[in-house]
């Protein structure tokens, strides 16, 4: 019995176990409420749990009692979708008493693993403390993860089974290399401990992407509470340069209608909240007539639909309409940056006049507000940019009366595979003084500012570019509870050691790369060439050159 809750309802029924199926933990780095909002660790649980051969459970930070004891778990995984998921992982492992490293983990511990979005871009600062990581989408991997490992499961030897599960395309073995430095700190190349060890560790994707992904487990008790949620698309083809989602999910795919159709009918056999996922839902090549289903369905139940943003472009009536009747007062879009020229150069390819249309649309329409988002310090950033920001923000509010407006930004934060991965991010000071100036020049007009936190972005910053040398940081943050000052603090008391040699934050979250430098994360292959990656970043300062 995997259920953890009598306010779930499971969408699927689970698989007869084995009498010897595998004991697995699935564990998600932060609390139950959270975990059981995020269909993408639900779905790969399920996936577990539908497969003969494996006994999971769920696993999060506020778990008290366990039906696998830690010394009966051989598998172990973790769901890793933002930079400071290391403290979840250190909180679960230092729980059941398991070491963080992979190299103090003897032959009888669990083997764990982890994968997401953020180990996809760059591993390298998180490396150490997984036996092996799964690069790219989870759902095409995990069967071969478990008929590799059956195939293994009697040795007694880690290595043994690390050197199988190595095998497999998609499957990164840390510890199977070595990074050397250069005397100037920057990485000098990755020496390969094992000689059939892969030069790159491929992404892995799905290529026939029909079904739509759905809710598994209906949680009562979650940050969205009830909710199934069914993904519409994934990925983005838009490729705005600063964006890890688009590149990430690359190439963009999306569900057949009718499966579409079928998730919804199922989704309201459960419950009363649809929540629609994808980067950009509305690029779904059907979605007018998602949206006409839908409405067609709300004539004969009451229920509400939800959606996290939407691209300014791309609102319609229709999908406005289709919203407010299913309860939804307002939303979320994109514009980024004050002028058509910085939007452009960092390809976000959305006029004013795109804006303004949207806007308008989404108020006519019966949203009663919108959310803008913003990003301050994007590279080639002038001040008129950002004086055009607060003036776009100030008409909008003027042209539409009575419509709630508010703009949050965030920092630029430069992404690991992403064409803007080399550049420059300003100083905290100075993004400080941007954010201030924004924050007075809408004040003064009665528009909602909610600024980010420019120095948790910085850090950000720090972990997105990060190798190896930053573990045993992380593990200093952790034991002074993950604050903003541990930070300091941490890399202060480990940089008195005369043979502790961590670059300082700066030289990670804001130093210019060459594009000939070797990048940490040179060793994932995503399926986008560096070439074509440096090609699209030239792009945007080749503009600023050329007058544009």
């Amino acid at each position: 019995m995997t259920k953890n809750s009598p306010e779930e309802k499971y969408t699927y029924m689970p698989a007869a176990k084995k009498t010897d199926a595998i004991p697995l933990w699935f564990c998600f780095p932060a609390t139950y409420m959270i975990g059981m909002s995020s269909l993408g660790y639900l779905y790969l649980f399920r996936l577990f749990d539908e497969n003969a051969d494996v006994l999971p459970q769920r696993i999060f930070t506020d778990t008290r009692k366990t039906f696998h004891s830690p010394e009966k778990v051989e598998l172990m995984g973790f769901s890793f979708s933002f930079e400071f998921d290391f403290l979840g992982l250190f909180k679960i492992l230092e729980k059941y008493k398991i070491p963080f490293r992979s190299t103090d983990r003897e032959d009888g511990s669990p083997l764990i693993f982890g994968g997401g979005p953020v180990l996809t871009a760059n591993a390298e600062p998180f490396a150490d403390f997984f036996d092996f990581i799964i690069i790219g989408e989870g759902e095409e991997i995990i069967d071969e993860i478990i008929q590799a490992y059956k195939e293994v499961r009697n040795t007694g030897n880690k290595k043994e089974k690390l050197v199988r599960l190595s095998k497999i395309p998609g499957i990164y073995i840390p510890s199977f290399y070595k990074p050397e430095y250069n005397s100037d700190k920057t990485l000098k190349k990755y020496l390969k401990l094992m000689d059939k060890a892969p030069d790159k560790v491929d992404k892995r994707y799905i290529k026939d992407f029909q079904k739509s992904i759905y809710t598994p487990i209906v949680a009562g008790k979650s940050v969205f509470a009830g909710m199934f949620m069914i993904e519409i698309s994934r990925g983005c083809p838009k490729r705005c340069s600063f964006c890890i989602a688009s590149y990430l999910t690359l190439p963009s795919r999306y569900p057949y209608y009718e499966a579409v159709k079928n998730a919804i009918d199922k989704g309201l056999e459960y419950s009363g909240k649809l929540g629609l996922l994808g980067a950009l839902i509305t690029e779904h090549p059907d979605f007018d007539k998602i949206c006409r289903y839908i409405l067609q369905k709300r004539e004969e139940k009451d229920f509400e639909i939800s959606v996290s943003s939407l691209r300014a472009d791309t609102i319609t009536p229709l999908t406005v309409k289709t919203l407010v009747k299913c309860g939804q007062k307002q939303t979320t879009i994109a514009v980024e940056a004050g002028t058509d020229r910085l939007r452009k150069a960092v390809n976000k390819n959305l006029s004013e006049e795109n804006i303004f249309k949207g806007v308008k649309t989404a108020y006519e329409n019966g949203l009663k507000g919108l959310k803008v988002y913003g990003m301050i310090g994007l590279p080639t950033e002038t001040q008129k940019d950002i004086q055009k920001l607060a003036g776009l923000m100030i008409r909008l509010k003027n042209e539409n009366r009575g419509f709630n407006l508010t703009l949050s930004v965030s920092s630029f934060i430069p992404k690991a595979q992403t064409p803007l991965q080399w550049s420059e991010r300003p100083e905290n000071k100075r993004l400080e003084q941007i954010s201030n100036f924004l924050r007075k020049e809408l004040n003064t007009h009665k528009v909602h500012y909610k600024p980010a936190s420019i120095k948790w972005d910085y850090i950000q910053s720090v972990l997105s570019r990060g190798d190896r040398r930053l573990s045993v940081l992380l593990e200093r943050v952790y034991e002074l509870e993950g604050s903003l000052g541990s930070w300091n603090r941490a890399y202060r008391e480990l940089t008195k050691d005369k043979f502790m040699d961590i670059p300082d934050f700066n030289w990670y979250g804001l130093r210019k790369r060459t594009y000939d430098e070797v990048l940490p994360w040179d060793i994932i292959n995503i399926g986008i060439s560096k070439d074509q990656l440096i090609r699209e970043s030239e792009k945007i300062f080749n503009a600023v050159k050329s007058g544009y």
